[in-house]
């Protein structure tokens, strides 16, 4: 079975070198190429894609923004690809559930790797990206995905509501995430989970 495969860059060179890249596997398809952020989520509901290659800086929107949405409302499999330096923002992308984070100035079968390890299940982050990562401490508490996707939404200033309809999933299964989210760091209101959050380091 080939693995279908989205790619999120708006650079027209990044676009044609996967193409390229991937036409020699067997094991993967492209299935789309969008140089927007904000036709990811209606792209990934109208037909199936086992994982998107997705570039941080997009022009329309924050990277970070197009991860939280379709890792917390389908749990996609999100290979980060990208020419980004800002390392906190990488960091970020790591704790809301991308799978995978390789440079852009990196080899290609660096990508095909993070690829194939993504779809294992695993988390892999390229030899270049561990290395300037390294920094960044792993935080005391452990949120899953769709509680990340959460606590982003809830740093926004949105409601139930309105993070029920991003994530496409019930108010109630959202008031249920936002209690774990005050359980886990320990607080007694929602309005101080962004606080905590923050504190330890998980935004």
């Amino acid at each position: 079975m080939r693995h279908r495969i989205l790619i999120v860059d708006d650079h027209p060179i990044t676009q044609s070198g996967l193409r390229l890249l991937f036409a020699g596997h067997e094991r993967f398809a492209i299935v789309g190429a969008l140089d927007r952020g904000a036709t990811v989520g209606a792209f990934v509901q109208s037909q199936p894609v086992d994982l998107v290659i997705l570039d941080l800086n997009m022009p329309d929107v924050r990277g970070v923004n197009v991860l939280a949405e379709i890792v917390g409302s389908r749990d996609m499999t999100v290979i980060i690809l990208t020419g980004e330096s800002h390392y906190g923002e990488i960091d970020y992308a790591l704790k809301l559930g991308a799978r995978a984070v390789v440079g852009k100035a990196e080899p290609p079968e660096e990508i095909i790797a993070a690829c194939e390890a993504a779809l294992a299940g695993e988390v892999y982050i390229s030899p270049a990206m561990a290395e300037a990562l390294g920094r960044y401490r792993q935080p005391p508490v452990s949120l899953s995905s769709r509680q990340m996707a959460i606590l982003h939404y809830l740093v926004q200033g949105e409601s139930n509501k309105e993070i029920a309809y991003r994530l496409s999933i019930a108010q109630p299964t959202v008031s249920f995430h936002i209690a774990e989210l005050r359980r886990k760091l320990e607080v007694n209101n929602n309005r101080k989970i962004v606080d905590r959050a923050q504190e330890l380091g998980l935004l």
